[in-house]
């Protein structure tokens, strides 16, 4: 008892100094206008995947995304990744943003952010975002187009009345021209670092039409000068890339629900100076590299409804069309996607996806997939 009671003691005393110390730091937070404010949201993923050649659970995803104010004006995003689809746990940091707020209409940004070329992949492409267990073809990984992007840029928006002007300008590293036997005439969009002298400009802009703010048309281009490593005889090999976007909704009162419909076009164009080496290591050859990709996809959700089962339902279909340069070493025929889906809404950011996909270059596959947004 006597060994207990200083242990009492000084326990408490521990405890008093405790929450006099966070008395003394909330207090410091209050006066200080920098105090940093700290949020995690995310999302997690699972997936099963069935079709003539394989069954079974594929990716799963997990990807934190952490906010930090640091003061009115100084704002920090950053999003790590977690996914299983290669066979085994991979991490990778898709982005680390810097941002500075200018005034309500303009925002300057600095680090590895996401894409401002087009609309899907910097915007629509998340889990709990896209309704389907996939993307449109031509514009996942070997497609058009980066999924992240290291550079500074600005970015804001500018009301005119009921109609408002969104804008997107930076200066990224830029796409890295392939030139291996498989890969010739395709491009990390990804690199973290440059590989010569040359930078990438591009820039988005979009109008609002509408008071309702239902609807959003984009135009996106981006241009390089120089693609090709230092050094090397395609480095002056130039890029220039277009696109345009599509994002409407709209409530049908007679059906009870709300529909919506997005779409993107990309092309691309490679400067004609490209040469590269075929398989035995010595002849040249050339091809005409300007692939496109677009796709329209729309949904219908019965959300108007009183039954929350129903409610709760989406059903989707979305097309999506790859044009590929045909004498490419991964070209070929233009590649088709019809993609229907059911969807499930468990909360605003979390729901189960039911899928089926008929590619014209793939066999017939089901999807089922769970997101959770947190």
């Amino acid at each position: 008892m006597r060994q207990i009671i200083p242990a009492i003691v000084l326990l408490l005393l521990s405890c008093v100094s405790v929450q006099a110390q966070d008395s003394v730091n909330v207090a410091v937070a209050k006066a200080s206008p920098g105090s940093n404010k700290f949020a995690v949201y995310g999302n997690a993923e699972a997936s099963y995947i069935s079709n003539s050649v394989a069954k079974g659970f594929g990716e799963i995803n997990f990807k934190p995304i952490f906010l930090w104010r640091i003061s009115p004006k100084l704002f920090i995003e950053a999003e790590m990744e977690i996914e299983t689809g290669g066979g085994s746990a991979d991490l990778g940091l898709e982005y680390a943003n810097m941002c500075y707020t200018v005034n309500p209409y303009l925002t300057l940004h600095a680090g590895r952010f996401l894409p401002k070329f087009g609309a899907y992949r910097g915007r629509l492409a998340e889990g709990f975002i896209n309704r389907f267990s996939s993307n449109p073809t031509g514009f996942g990984d070997g497609g058009i187009g980066a999924s992240v992007e290291t550079g500074v840029g600005a970015l804001g928006a500018l009301p005119f009345g009921d109609i408002k002007i969104l804008y997107d300008c930076y200066v990224v590293n830029g796409p890295h021209l392939l030139t291996d036997t498989l890969n010739a005439g395709q491009f990390d969009y990804e690199a973290y670092t440059a590989n010569n002298n040359s930078l990438a400009v591009g820039g988005r802009i979009a109008i609002v039409p509408l008071a309702a703010s239902n609807l959003e048309l984009g135009f996106s281009f981006q241009h390089k000068a120089k693609t090709g490593d230092a050094g090397t005889e395609n480095e002056n090999v130039s890029l220039d890339m277009q696109a345009v976007d599509l994002n409407w909704y709209q409530n049908i009162s007679a059906l009870q629900s709300t529909l919506r419909i997005t779409g993107e076009l990309r092309h691309q164009k490679t400067g004609d100076n490209a040469a590269y080496l075929a398989a035995d290591g010595v002849t040249k050859y050339l091809f005409a590299n300007s692939p496109r990709a677009w796709y329209l996809s729309g949904s219908l959700r019965p959300a108007l409804v009183d039954n929350t089962f129903f409610r709760n339902l989406e059903f989707a279909y979305r097309y999506s069309n790859y044009k590929r340069p045909v004498n490419a070493p991964w070209g070929g025929a233009a590649v088709t996607s019809n993609e229907f889906a059911v969807d499930y809404w468990l909360h605003w950011n979390s729901l189960i996806k039911l899928a089926y996909q008929s590619k014209s270059d793939e066999p017939k596959t089901f999807y089922a997939s769970v997101v959770f947004g947190f």
